[in-house]
C-alpha cells in the first residue's frame, strides 16, 4: 500500500479490521449527546452553517437520488440509508467520539465542514468513489481526503473504521503539522476502543495489529522507535509500521503519557517535527532506552491487558 501525502487510508478486509466501534463502545444516551458535545463546538459561526449547507447541496448533486443527507455542524453526513440511521450514527458514534477526542487532545475545532459518507454495501462504496470523482479505493475500508475534508467509509466491513478516520479529520484542524507516524498511530489506536467510565475519553484496546507487531519483533525485522519517527511512514512494510505506531500509542496510553505527549509534540512542532525530542523529554529516556522499554512491554504481552 502506498500512503499518499494528505490522504489517510485504512486497510483491511473483514478479517483484519478491528471489532466494530459502533457496536463495542457503550452508547451515550441521545439526551446527553448535545450536552456533552456542544461545548466543544460552541460559538459556531453563521458562515460554518452556510458552508455545511453548500457541501450538503454539492453531495446531493453528486450522489444518487436515493442517498440521504443530514447536517450536524460541522458534520455533513450522507449515506445510502434512511435519515433515521444517519441521525442515530451521529448520536451514538460520531458526536460522542468527537467529544471524547476533544476532551483528550484537540483544542482547536474545525471551522470548515467535514463530510462523512457512509456506504452500506461494497457496491455502493465503489459507486460512491466514482460519483464523487475519487479514484476507486475499494481495497480500503475507509479513507479521509484531507484536501476535501471528506471521510468515506464502507460500513459493510464494520464501522470500527469510522473512529479511525474521524480522528484524522479532527486532528487536521488541531495539529495540521502532526508527524505522520503519530497521526496514523493515534487514529489506529481507536480502531478498537471503549469509553472510559465517565464516557468522556476513549480507551484504546488490543487488536489484530498486535500479532503483526510481535511477529516482526520475533523475526528481528522491526525498526527502532527512532527510525519509526524519522523515516517516511508506511513505505517499507505498511502492516508492521501501522502496528508499531498503534502499539506505541497504546504503550504511552498505558503509562498515562499519550495525552501529555500529544500536547508537548504539538507545542514543539516547529523545533521537533518528528516528535522524538518531545518524547525523550517527557519520558526522561534516550532513544535506546525508550525502544528497549517498549519492546520489553510488548514481549511481556502487556498490550493484551
Amino acid at each position: 500500500m502506498t500512503l499518499l501525502r494528505g490522504q489517510f487510508l485504512t486497510t483491511g478486509p473483514l478479517a483484519l479490521i478491528a471489532v466494530c466501534y459502533f457496536i463495542a463502545a457503550p452508547s451515550v444516551p441521545a439526551s446527553r449527546v448535545e450536552q456533552l458535545f456542544a461545548p466543544s463546538f460552541s460559538g459556531k459561526s453563521h458562515l460554518l452553517a452556510t458552508d455545511c449547507r453548500t457541501v450538503a447541496d454539492q453531495l446531493q448533486q453528486q450522489l444518487s437520488r436515493d442517498w440521504n443527507i443530514v447536517i450536524h455542524e460541522p458534520f455533513v453526513i450522507a449515506g445510502d440509508c434512511p435519515v433515521a440511521h444517519l441521525d442515530r450514527c451521529y448520536q451514538d458514534t460520531i458526536a460522542p467520539t468527537a467529544r471524547a477526542l476533544s476532551v483528550q487532545y484537540f483544542d482547536q475545532q474545525p471551522t470548515w465542514p467535514i463530510s462523512i459518507v457512509l456506504c452500506t454495501t461494497d457496491e455502493s462504496y465503489r459507486e460512491c468513489h466514482l460519483q464523487l470523482g475519487d479514484k476507486d479505493r475499494s481495497e480500503y475500508s475507509g479513507i479521509y481526503l484531507r484536501s476535501q475534508h471528506r471521510i468515506v467509509v464502507n460500513i459493510a466491513t464494520g464501522e470500527g473504521t469510522l473512529a479511525h478516520e474521524l480522528t484524522h479529520a479532527l486532528a487536521h484542524a488541531d495539529f495540521p503539522e502532526m508527524p505522520e507516524w503519530l497521526d496514523e498511530g493515534l487514529a489506529s489506536l481507536y480502531e478498537e476502543c471503549e469509553f472510559s467510565p465517565d464516557e468522556l475519553r476513549l480507551v484504546g484496546m488490543e487488536n489484530w495489529r498486535g500479532a503483526v507487531l510481535r511477529g516482526a519483533m520475533k523475526a528481528e525485522t522491526l525498526r527502532s522507535i527512532a527510525e519509526m519517527t524519522e523515516a517516511s511512514f508506511a513505505k517499507t512494510d505498511p502492516p508492521v509500521e501501522y502496528a508499531q505506531a498503534r502499539y506505541f500509542c497504546l504503550y504511552l496510553q498505558k503509562r498515562n503519557l499519550l495525552e501529555p505527549f500529544y500536547r508537548k509534540c504539538r507545542t514543539h512542532a516547529k523545533n521537533s517535527r518528528n516528535g522524538l525530542e518531545s518524547l525523550q523529554e517527557l519520558m526522561g529516556m534516550d532513544e535506546a532506552s525508550i525502544d528497549q522499554a517498549f519492546q520489553t512491554w510488548m514481549m511481556r504481552g502487556d498490550g493484551k491487558r
